[in-house]
């Protein structure tokens, strides 16, 4: 008892400190009593305890710490000056509490990470407990974990910073203990509800069986976005406005919220990629190679690298120049196709940082839309709409207005449905008079011409211009259209579907008119890269099972078309015959080519069989029909005695 009334006398501040843990505990339970009576949180009482709040959380013994935490929380939740303590009270939280068997220490651990949260200190909560998930103790690691959980999911995604959280994700699911992946897995369906789809790219790579089960958790989420339900201190505006939809019988408005989900970019979660360094050495050698198969082989490589959705900033001038010749000069049609893919994958992976490079590689684009093969067609449009998204339109009005007179009706086609994308990711203030005005001449004059192709592509475009600035703002450039052209135009201009927008003709940000959409099927994207519409046209082109000529003639026009335009959809540039033995080698078996001209029939006729079977399970789109008919007419050729 001696020792006792010793301590009994000193003051609060010195018994938290005192060696005896019966002091301690005294002391914590005084400092919870004052911490409550204390009403003004600027008072001078709070700063004599600025030092002792960590070893109020990181106390030794058990019974005395559930008390100290107490009164920590009590301190952070009270005193003005608590948020100084944040980065030594949370790391001592992670290191000291976490690590508890009492759950109750852990509760109260949770309690007051949340409560620093709520005070304006939730990046240095938020930091602490990241670098907790590296600690060796799996306890510690497991209860990390839930409270990042636990402050997403009641002050939201605006306050819990979410990309440094996915960063960390994949690498829980890949942990030895149980505990760990489960709460792993619990926390990805709590930021599911936050962001959506934007959390599929950083998880891809994660255990098959792992991503299925987060699946098929995802799937049961209610389609409504999920709302924040505690607040900081200075969103008390926010807390007043949540209580009162809670008392109404939560009627609220979802727009807000909607915009909220929205606004995370799948982009803004990824960590970018150096490919620079891991290009195949000989990629300058092989690009320039004589044999297609090494020119393809180089792109491959290169496909393959662009594929990262996130890239890191470089130096991509030679990379890009090369991928621009291809475009450009390849007689390949299938390396042009590799080629642009290459570039809309580096425009993608790269975003405005490869804006520097648009004013290169849009021209050659263009210019190359002279190719009609819906896949080669396909695949400029993919680069050309991703480099436009690392661009402005105003940078590009040049290199566009240069092709709007061009002979070729596909270059000018393309150029004006290129212009219509363009267009539903533009504003008012983006697609200013000095732009449109220039670029609405020029289709108004490709309204009147003779191909009807150029005529609905021009509409189109003229459409979603009004569309995006309005009538009086378009209907000045529009004064020599008679009543039936400017018909077309407001018609078209009702069914567009601007970017971000809800009404439209067709799904998917592409509003297009359904005769541009089956001439020319490529057409109809949007700037995503979503090919479901020129597969579904193709599908329906070579559906029926013969394989003849006149079939590959409709598959290169993309599908069905009117007879008045017929003579020029299924116009093609003759390809040489060494050209297309390399196509027909690369899509046919080795030994099928070889049997083909057999003296002995029945090679001849298994041949034609393994032939036939390759074709009929060969993707539409990328099918070199004139290569293959063409080799039929050289072996066995058109002669062949033997009926089967």
């Amino acid at each position: 008892m001696g020792d006792d009334s010793e301590w009994m006398k000193l003051p609060i501040d010195q018994k938290c400190e005192h060696k005896v843990w019966k002091a301690r505990l005294n002391g914590y339970e005084e400092a919870l009593k004052l911490f409550q009576k204390i009403e003004d949180e600027k008072s001078p009482e709070w700063g004599k305890y600025l030092g002792l709040i960590k070893k109020f959380v990181t106390e030794s013994n058990a019974v005395a710490q559930l008390k100290g935490l107490e009164a920590a929380l009590a301190f952070i939740e009270n005193a003005h000056v608590a948020s100084k303590t944040t980065g030594e009270v949370v790391s001592g939280v992670v290191t000291k509490v976490f690590n508890q068997p009492k759950a109750r220490a852990k509760e109260l651990g949770m309690d007051i990470c949340l409560m620093y949260i709520e005070i304006e200190k939730a990046e240095v909560v938020q930091d602490e407990l990241l670098k907790g998930l590296d600690n060796k103790n799996p306890k510690i690691v497991v209860a990390c974990i839930e409270t990042l959980r636990k402050a997403l999911s009641e002050f939201g995604s605006k306050i819990v910073t979410l990309k440094p959280v996915v960063k960390i994700l994949p690498k829980q699911f890949e942990s030895r203990e149980k505990a760990v992946r489960d709460e792993a897995k619990l926390l990805a369906v709590e930021i599911y509800k936050w962001i959506r789809d934007a959390l599929r790219p950083p998880l891809q790579n994660i255990n098959s069986v792992q991503l299925k089960e987060l699946e098929e958790e995802w799937v049961k989420l209610p389609s409504s976005p999920p709302k924040q339900t505690r607040f900081l201190r200075s969103q008390q505006d926010l807390k007043a406005k949540f209580e009162q939809q809670q008392a109404q019988g939560d009627q609220s408005d979802g727009d807000e919220e909607e915009e909220t989900v929205a606004a995370v970019d799948p982009y803004d979660l990824l960590e970018p990629v150096e490919i620079l360094s891991k290009m195949p050495k000989d990629f300058d050698e092989k690009i320039e190679a004589k044999k297609w198969q090494e020119r393809k082989e180089a792109l491959e490589a290169i496909e393959a690298l662009t594929k990262n959705p996130k890239l890191e900033n470089g130096d991509y001038g030679d990379l890009v120049r090369s991928l621009k010749k291809v475009v450009g000069k390849d007689a390949n049609v299938m390396l042009v196709s590799l080629a642009a893919k290459c570039l809309a994958g580096l425009a993608s992976g790269l975003r405005k940082k490869f804006g520097t490079y648009a004013g290169q590689v849009v021209p050659t684009i263009l210019e190359k839309f002279k190719e009609k093969k819906p896949q080669v067609v396909q695949a400029l449009q993919e680069a050309i709409d991703a480099i436009f998204l690392t661009t402005t339109l105003q940078n590009l009005s040049e290199d566009i207005l240069g092709v709007m007179d061009n002979k070729n009706p596909s270059i000018k086609q393309q150029a004006s449905l290129f212009l219509a994308r363009s267009f539903r990711h533009c504003t008012q203030a983006t697609l200013p008079k000095s732009v449109l005005k220039p670029l609405c001449a020029a289709l108004v004059k490709q309204v009147n011409d003779s191909a009807p192709e150029v005529r609905d592509a021009a509409f189109e475009a003229l459409g979603t211009a009004m569309k995006v600035v309005g009538e009086k703002a378009v209907n000045p450039f529009l004064a020599d259209l008679d009543k039936l052209k400017l018909d077309k135009i407001k018609e078209c201009s009702d069914k567009v579907e601007l970017s971000g927008g809800k009404k439209g003709a067709a799904g998917g940000g592409a509003a297009v008119d359904k005769k541009s959409a089956v001439r020319a099927p490529p057409a109809a994207e949007a700037p995503s890269k979503s090919s479901a519409p020129p597969k579904k046209t193709q599908t329906a082109a070579a559906s029926k099972p013969s394989a003849g000529p006149p079939k590959k003639g409709k598959a290169a026009a993309g599908g069905k078309t009117k007879k008045t335009s017929d003579s020029k959809e299924l116009s093609e540039t003759e390809l040489s015959a060494e050209v297309c033995e390399e196509l027909a080698a690369g899509v046919l078996p080795a030994s099928c080519l070889q049997q083909l001209d057999s003296a002995n029939w029945k090679e001849r006729l298994a041949s034609m069989e393994e032939f036939q079977r390759a074709v009929e399970t060969m993707d539409k789109a990328v099918m070199p029909c004139q290569a293959l008919v063409r080799m039929l007419a050289k072996k066995p050729g058109w002669k062949e005695t033997n009926f089967q």
